[in-house]
């Protein structure tokens, strides 16, 4: 009579993955049952299962609380949001909504500057207005401003030296990161850019729906406030 192999580990598992209820009503193999615990010891299988229970247990517990933690956070967004389209809609001037705009951006949203490009209109400001909001041509904005906004929408992230100094030309040495958005209602409205001092302030992942939104109501509100001004291709005339 041949003497029988042992069986491999290999078969072993095999044969576990092909019986899975073995171990009901044998509770005693699996408490006889070791494990390497990373901290050194060995542990039953019946701890190591428990061991990862807390484990995943404890990270559902994290991701849940950074979920709760996103929410709150676009819960507050949104109230801001709200008060600020509420501002933006009961402006009776186009000065008026861009002040009211600057002012909301910094005191409400933490931005540490605003800058808000006017295409097409010459509005004639005077004061600090003057220094934050630009008239110029649509077709004289800087090549590498209407190439980084050729999609046509809202971007977050790092942006070169030459694009701040474009958005920025008071402040392009400390803006780290900025979030900005065409404004376009019936046509090409301006511009919005919004600087931060912190590098990690606008990421490139952040999501842009609440700037978008912004953009929406300005351009309309624009569209509807600019007509009184006169075009800038009217004062060269």
């Amino acid at each position: 009579m041949s003497e029988q192999k042992p069986l491999s580990g290999d078969q072993v598992a095999a044969w576990l993955r092909d019986h899975t209820d073995f171990f009901q009503g044998r509770q005693e193999l699996l408490e006889l049952l070791k494990l390497p615990d990373p901290r050194g010891n060995a542990v039953s299988l019946l701890e190591r299962q428990a061991q990862i229970l807390r484990e995943r247990n404890q990270g559902l517990k994290e991701r849940l609380n950074n979920l709760l933690g996103v929410a709150r956070d676009n819960d507050q967004l949104f109230e801001k949001t709200r008060q600020l389209v509420l501002t933006m809609v009961e402006s009776r001037s186009a000065e008026q909504l861009f002040a009211d705009l600057i002012r909301i951006l910094q005191q409400d949203f933490g931005a540490d500057t605003v800058s808000l490009l006017v295409y097409d209109r010459d509005m004639g400001l005077t004061g600090e207005l003057r220094s934050q909001v630009r008239c110029l041509a649509a077709d004289d904005l800087h090549e590498a401003l209407q190439l980084l906004l050729r999609n046509g929408k809202a971007i977050c992230g790092v942006l070169r030296q030459v694009e701040l100094e474009q958005l920025f030309p008071r402040h392009a040495d400390q803006v780290q990161s900025a979030a900005m958005v065409p404004l376009e209602w019936q046509g090409r409205q301006g511009l919005l850019a919004i600087g931060s001092f912190d590098a990690h302030h606008f990421r490139s992942s952040l999501g842009t729906i609440f700037i978008s939104h912004i953009g929406d109501v300005l351009s309309r509100r624009m569209h509807e406030l600019l007509r009184r001004y006169p075009r800038l291709e009217a004062r060269s005339a």
